[in-house]
């Protein structure tokens, strides 16, 4: 039952396209979906979402063939295991900062004896103990189906990123500038920002680890993706409804403003 954004991240085409989901609402959800995302990233870290919400967004975007990630709040287990049961395509991992927290972050993501995840074959991955190949089927699909994401946002990261790509159970990283930035005490955007990040993504490409980032603009866009990203995020929910409301205000108050009075005879 998982959309293997997997498979995605393999293929040989284009970078796949994905944006942040904070809003627990059901016909965003299917909007963000029916404009042709190929994944999304259901934000538990920054956006007040309850696990039953997690997993109400997961099934919809499933359902409408997008891959549904989800980035936790931490390292730790904590809902993890609940947002995989529910059929989540893969897990982000923010603030990994070195190879002491890469590996448990990954291992809790995996089966035994890789990993510490707990069976959970009666929950909709399993699709409620109906899974065509039962047991085994389930077991592989969340060794080898999941995406186990390590989001690297801190100085120190960047600084040890070749032990982070090696750690077990590491499919990909993605690159957040944002609090990359902050942690290197510089400006969002700065030169040095930019240097960082690139560099994090030519040592992914490098050790053969897909990797991803957030971007704005063509530039931006049309330089990661040159720079071998697999997968790259635009905005979020909030920021597409924000943005065409302003849009349309705008646009509605230049016509007005443009309009001939009305001559009263």
């Amino acid at each position: 039952m998982v959309i293997m954004f997997q498979r995605l991240l393999k293929s040989s085409g284009p970078p796949v396209v994905g944006t942040f989901v904070k809003i627990p609402s059901l016909e965003i959800a299917e909007i963000i979906a029916l404009a042709g995302f190929d994944f999304v990233v259901i934000d538990t870290e920054h956006a007040l979402l309850s696990v039953r919400d997690v997993y109400s967004l997961v099934v919809v975007y499933s359902r409408m063939n997008v891959a549904p990630l989800v980035r936790v709040t931490d390292h730790g287990y904590g809902d993890a295991q609940r947002y995989l049961d529910a059929g989540a395509a893969g897990v982000l991992v923010p603030h990994v900062a070195n190879v002491a927290q890469a590996q448990p972050a990954m291992k809790q993501l995996l089966f035994p004896p890789a990993g510490t995840r707990g069976m959970g074959l009666a929950a909709r991955a399993g699709e409620w103990g109906h899974l065509d190949g039962g047991r085994a089927e389930y077991l592989r699909a969340g060794q080898e189906d999941v995406a186990r994401v390590a989001m690297i946002e801190d100085k120190e990261a960047v600084e040890g990123i070749d032990g982070i790509l090696a750690t077990p159970g590491l499919d990909a990283i993605f690159v957040g500038p944002g609090d990359l930035s902050l942690s290197m005490g510089e400006p969002g955007g700065s030169p040095a920002v930019r240097e960082a990040v690139t560099s994090a993504i030519k040592a992914a490409v490098s050790a053969g680890v897909p990797v991803g980032t957030v971007v704005a603009g063509a530039d931006q866009i049309r330089a990661r993706a040159e720079q071998g990203c697999r997968f790259i995020l635009v905005g979020n929910d909030t920021g597409m409804i924000a943005g065409a409301a302003r849009r349309t205000l705008a646009e509605t108050r230049d016509a007005i403003a443009a309009a001939k009075p009305v001559s009263v005879a």
